[in-house]
């Protein structure tokens, strides 16, 4: 009875997912059964939900300077438990790792993962709220600065937390870990993330349930590093277009699935 009823409720959460904003991509994340290992290696990994992020129409910044998928594509999956987002990326990059100090976090290689923590948050909202995030994790293979963006968000729903480590040479996850296999076509990279990260005195800890559906999209940054140089830098979103840096409308939807 207890697994009919699981069922029943997660084929309500696909219907209202899938359904009433079939217009948004749509990706699922699998509940991992014990805590991964973050080694770089997706043994562990369920990989029948990627999202994928390889052609001209997904490029949301100085598409001119893209040159096809072996320059810059990636799949992203993620995973999850109560206590942690799990996030791998399989990168096909031809320059992989590049980060110039002097240069803003948005101008290294990185990856940018937008969510919310609220899954009754209304999908069509045209401004962030409280629990909407703008992650950034730098990718250059030294450092590995995090930071946390809340700038977009109006002051009066802010909840008190304000952007982290936006000026680089931060880490600001507490239990973030991150490991990275290289191979002929670019890395596969894998972390955990712990949900206490997007909390604090005002907004709580968000603990996930099966069937819960979130806003979610995720963009790869690549620096054409050493050259072409810096003055272009082309950047590709799983779905929006750059307008989702102020408007979560364009993010698609994340189901969180056993």
């Amino acid at each position: 009875m207890k697994l009919f009823r699981s069922l029943i409720l997660l084929a309500m959460a696909l219907l209202l997912c899938g359904s009433a904003f079939a217009e948004q991509p749509q990706a699922n994340a699998y509940k991992a059964q014990n805590p991964i290992t973050i080694d770089g290696v997706l043994d562990e990994w369920v990989l029948d939900s990627p999202m994928i992020l390889n052609s001209e129409e997904q490029l949301i910044r100085d598409a001119q300077t893209w040159h096809g998928k072996e320059d810059l594509s990636c799949i992203t999956y993620v995973m999850w438990d109560e206590e942690n987002l799990y996030l791998a990326v399989d990168v096909t990059e031809d320059s992989p790792f590049g980060a110039i100090e002097m240069l803003p976090l948005d101008g290294e290689d990185n990856f940018k993962v937008f969510f919310s923590t609220d899954p009754t948050a209304d999908p069509a909202r045209t401004s962030y709220g409280t629990c909407d995030w703008m992650l950034y994790l730098i990718v250059d293979n030294v450092y590995w600065d995090t930071a946390i963006e809340r700038c977009m968000i109006p002051v009066e729903v802010r909840g008190r937390y304000v952007s982290k480590g936006m000026t680089g040479g931060e880490d600001v996850l507490n239990g973030y870990e991150k490991a990275v296999t290289t191979n002929v076509n670019g890395f596969i990279f894998e972390a955990k993330i712990p949900w206490e990260n997007f909390s604090n005195k005002h907004i709580p800890v968000y603990v996930p349930q099966t069937g819960d559906c979130i806003n979610f999209d995720f963009v790869i940054t690549d620096i054409g590093y050493p050259c072409p140089g810096t003055d272009y830098i082309p950047q590709m979103a799983w779905t929006g277009d750059i307008s989702i840096n102020y408007n979560p409308s364009g993010w698609g939807r994340l189901l969180f699935v056993d």
